[in-house]
């Protein structure tokens, strides 16, 4: 062979051998055939090969590798982040405005958004009052819950440790907040205001809810009207309060915004104009989704991106999360998603809470 000859062929296997190290698994073996449903390792959890990607099914409790849908991003949670200290799990809650059915189902998205970002099992919390969430954060059994305002002040005055990681909002460009209405049957003649409610049996919500109780008792207040004089009673949530106003079981009652004008007809429990409003409140500052603080700074960090940057519905549409905005479900209403806010934010329900001398403020 001559001299020329040797030396191409020696180029070419130096240059064949580089693009193998290229390529070559770490274990420098080849490479196994990866099929969809084949088992993987936490280690490797959220890394693809090829057109898959190593995913967590909570159910099973495995690691599997996954077909990868190009419309679908890969975790954004850097692959080199600092995890010390970080729990098994990581558990988010809701004060319930329904049953508890109904808020494990709506939170499915944003616990499987979660799950996927932060790369540990993400479980949904639901308990049967405001207390269940309140007391459950505050002994840090829930990691992130979504409040009320009125229920998160309650839960800062009570020792839970935690900020507020966003603010819901109904639209990318809206402004954080919702009102309180007071209601009756549109068939119920002898009431058409607030100052009606005066010896008629009254559907509070939960003595922790903003919308269904705190700013209902300054309304009433307003009016004249003292709630500990009145018949009241605490349906629980959102939905019970109305839909005990319908069946009759309270002359009137109070519920948020959402509750009355789309959630409730959307389900087909009360149809539209079967319930009317007599009395509106003031806007109220927008619920807070809140992180305790407690937590290793770097989860604090990644769950905050996660409620900003990744739980609203148009970045679920843009990853492949949802199929369309109007049909996207981040939280229990119609909210779009989240933006930035402070515990300052929450100043004006202290103010009215220390304005109906509730016991719940202390």
């Amino acid at each position: 062979m001559k001299r020329t000859s040797i030396k191409r062929l020696t180029v070419a296997l130096v240059l064949a051998g580089a693009s193998l190290a290229t390529v070559a698994p770490d274990n420098a073996g080849a490479a196994p055939e990866i099929k969809n449903g084949d088992k993987c390792t936490k280690a490797l959890y959220g890394k693809s090969r090829g057109n898959f990607r190593c995913t967590y099914n909570a159910k099973s409790k495995k690691y599997t590798w996954s077909t990868v849908k190009k419309v679908v991003t890969t975790t954004t949670v850097p692959g080199k982040i600092d995890k010390t200290g970080w729990p098994s799990k990581f558990v988010i809650g809701a004060v319930p405005s329904e049953n508890a059915a109904s808020m494990t189902l709506k939170y499915q998205g944003l616990v499987k958004l979660f799950q996927d970002e932060l790369g540990i099992p993400v479980e949904f919390y639901s308990a049967t009052d405001y207390a269940g969430i309140i007391e459950a954060q505050i002994a840090n059994r829930v990691d992130l819950a979504f409040y009320g305002p009125f229920s998160y002040v309650i839960a800062k005055n009570k020792g839970a440790k935690i900020d507020p990681a966003g603010v819901a909002v109904s639209s990318a460009t809206g402004t954080p907040g919702y009102k309180s209405y007071g209601i009756a049957k549109s068939t119920n003649s002898a009431v058409s205001s607030i100052s009606d409610f005066k010896g008629k049996k009254i559907c509070f919500v939960d003595p922790a809810s903003t919308s269904g109780t705190l700013y209902p008792t300054a309304g009433l207040l307003s009016a004249g009207i003292d709630p500990k004089s009145e018949a009241v009673t605490y349906a629980g949530t959102h939905d019970a309060s109305v839909l005990a106003v319908k069946n009759g079981t309270c002359d009137v009652g109070f519920a948020y915004d959402d509750m009355v004008d789309k959630t409730l007809i959307a389900n087909g429990k009360i149809t539209s104009g079967e319930i009317k409003t007599v009395w509106k409140s003031g806007l109220i500052a927008g619920s807070p989704i809140a992180v305790r603080v407690n937590l290793p700074n770097s989860l604090v960090t990644a769950v905050r991106d996660i409620v900003i940057n990744k739980a609203n519905k148009t970045a679920m549409v843009k990853s492949g999360r949802c199929a369309s905005e109007s049909t996207c479900q981040i939280i229990e209403d119609s909210s779009w998603g989240f933006l930035k806010t402070t515990d300052s934010y929450y100043d004006g329900v202290r103010q009215v809470c220390e304005s109906t001398k509730s016991s719940k403020c202390k």
